[in-house]
């Protein structure tokens, strides 16, 4: 496993202590603590958080970053996790799972209305700094492994997105990967790692059964070229 726990907490804990007064910062953060080190890696944008959880918060009354281990049973995981789980059996890969933020937010739209805001742009700009590292960790060029990327706004984060002959765009963007497209295969790739960008698996704006069989056939399709 690779261990997402110790490249991220002390960066977080940091940004989490220097940015305190805010009102984005009052619960603490949350990452993945580990990924499988091959396979697919589902890209969500940021931790949700219900009301069971924000209370408990409220009491625990501390800002250093909680870190969760994904179970692998399907029926003792969160229900969020539950068409992972299919994909993975599916396509026959070990999955794992980060957010490209870690501030807990169930409402996304409030997530990307920080960026309108000077501290709330810095906020998201020094979490997506960190990411960077996570992924840079995760992707290499030599063994490449699947990214599914399931949240629009963590696309415009994660890069920029252009067809092979064009000049690469990579620095305008917050994280800054630069996704190339591969008219072969059908999908963008960054450093010979396939990327998938789709909408959330789960909730009211989850794919439809169909698109979501597509994607899954996309998946086993580009495995048998690139991942064997």
């Amino acid at each position: 496993m690779i261990n997402i726990e110790n490249i991220v907490r002390d960066s977080v804990n940091k940004l989490w202590s220097e940015f305190s007064n805010e009102e984005f910062c009052k619960y603490s953060p949350h990452s993945i603590a580990e990924v499988p080190e091959e396979g697919l890696i589902f890209i969500g944008l940021n931790p949700s958080m219900i009301e069971k959880v924000r209370l408990r918060l409220v009491e625990k009354n501390d800002i250093n970053c909680e870190f969760h281990k994904l179970n692998s049973d399907v029926d003792k995981e969160y229900r969020y996790f539950k068409k992972f789980f299919e994909v993975g059996e599916t396509t026959n890969l070990k999955w794992g799972h980060i957010d490209v933020l870690f501030n807990r937010e169930t409402n996304q739209g409030r997530v990307k209305s920080l960026i309108s805001s000077v501290r709330g742009k810095q906020f998201i700009e020094r979490q997506c700094k960190i990411t960077r590292q996570v992924l840079d960790e995760l992707i290499d060029e030599n063994r490449p492994r699947i990214f599914v990327v399931t949240n629009s706004f963590a696309r415009e984060l994660l890069g920029t997105f252009r067809a092979e002959e064009e000049e690469s765009k990579a620095n305008a963007s917050w994280i800054g990967l630069d996704f190339v497209w591969n008219e072969s295969l059908g999908t963008y790739f960054y450093k010979n790692n396939p990327f998938f960008f789709s909408s959330m698996l789960t909730g009211q704006r989850a794919l439809d059964n169909g698109s979501f069989k597509r994607l899954v056939w996309h998946i086993n399709q580009v495995k048998k070229s690139v991942c064997q």
